[in-house]
């Protein structure tokens, strides 16, 4: 069995689609680097917003358990955001000591009583109360218009004829007393026990290719066992909805969807002993607009995208080269500049 006591995010011993990403565009020692944590993951208002949105279709009981809304009054200035911080961490017993000591950590006190900063600082929690509390709860604050636009994007899908049919939150097995949790355990592998279909979102990978270790996670994966089918779908927040052909060559969705089928046969193969050949695949990018109406769209990737565009031999020709710095360790410059005389292709 799969070894996932690590988390997806936390492993670095394994190469997943992303790394791909960065070897390809910033070089091998970028790649270490990334692998080594010495450079962090980018953080940006659209990424967490894609987060957000992901994980409240796809993982409802986690995303009541990570965001909270946000009905109070927020700080007006970086001063107030700095007194609920340090009203939050303080230690001290006594209210009124602990609201002035936040107090003076974020404002002047120069020329000012205890009692009017006290007077002052009182106001201010009193107005911050209902923020302070939810910033208690340790969970990610989200505002009524982050609520109103996850509440759009659902309804938009339960409405799309097809990423409603992609992304039901069901799976049928034939024998009736085997409860949910135990199909999830068993997935496919029954001992008798026909299992008809599973559909799982969120699902982790642990895999490899030829020795390499690699990790893929893919948003939503349907297996159907007797029809021997699988449909790999992802999810992808975009500002692009209508020119989506951009974003599909500018982040490389067409790789990371083949990326994902290789993840799926190896665990067919290893882990469900069934021989993907076998089986027949299809593949859905569900998109959806985040900067509008909240569009939905669903488009289906072909196979032969994936051999017009060479996308099978560049993810293999990659995770050689990454097995080989590895193997090597030597990571400054390319494969091709270590093994030659140092003059290397352009890709055109």
């Amino acid at each position: 069995m799969m070894d996932l006591s690590v988390p997806y995010y936390e492993d670095m011993s394994r190469i997943s689609n992303s790394n791909i990403g960065w070897f390809l565009k910033k070089g091998p020692a970028y790649l270490r680097a990334k692998l080594d944590g010495k450079i962090e993951d980018e953080s940006t208002s659209s990424l967490e917003r894609g987060s957000m949105i992901h994980m409240y279709l796809l993982q409802p009981e986690e995303f009541v358990d990570t965001y909270k809304l946000c009905k109070g009054t927020r700080p007006k200035s970086a001063n107030q955001e700095k007194f609920v911080q340090a009203l939050i961490n303080s230690t001290e017993i006594e209210p009124n000591k602990a609201i002035l000591s936040a107090y003076k950590s974020a404002y002047s006190t120069i020329g000012r009583s205890d009692d009017e900063m006290l007077s002052k600082a009182t106001q201010m929690a009193s107005e911050l109360n209902e923020y302070i509390e939810d910033m208690k709860s340790g969970k990610k604050l989200i505002s009524e218009y982050d609520s109103y636009m996850l509440s759009k994007v659902s309804s938009n899908i339960s409405q799309h004829k097809m990423a409603s049919k992609l992304l039901r939150h069901t799976y049928t097995i034939y024998d009736a007393k085997t409860s949910d949790d135990e199909a999830k355990v068993l997935l496919g592998k029954t001992d008798g026990l026909p299992i008809a279909e599973v559909l799982y979102h969120e699902f982790h990978i642990n895999w490899e290719y030829n020795g390499l270790k690699c990790k893929s996670l893919l948003d939503s994966l349907h297996l159907d066992f007797k029809n021997k089918h699988y449909t790999i779908m992802d999810l992808k927040t975009t500002a692009k909805i209508y020119h989506f052909e951009d974003s599909i060559k500018e982040y490389d969705y067409l790789r990371q969807i083949y990326y994902y089928q290789m993840a799926v046969d190896w665990y067919l193969e290893n882990e469900l002993g069934e021989n993907p050949k076998d089986w027949e695949r299809d593949y859905y990018i569900i998109a959806i607009d985040t900067v509008d109406k909240y569009d939905i769209r669903v488009f289906k990737i072909y196979g032969h995208y994936f051999e017009e565009y060479g996308i099978k031999d560049k993810i293999e020709f990659a995770l050689d080269d990454i097995k080989w710095h590895s193997e090597t360790g030597q990571w400054e410059h390319s494969r091709q500049y270590y093994t030659g005389n140092g003059c290397e292709t352009l890709d055109l």
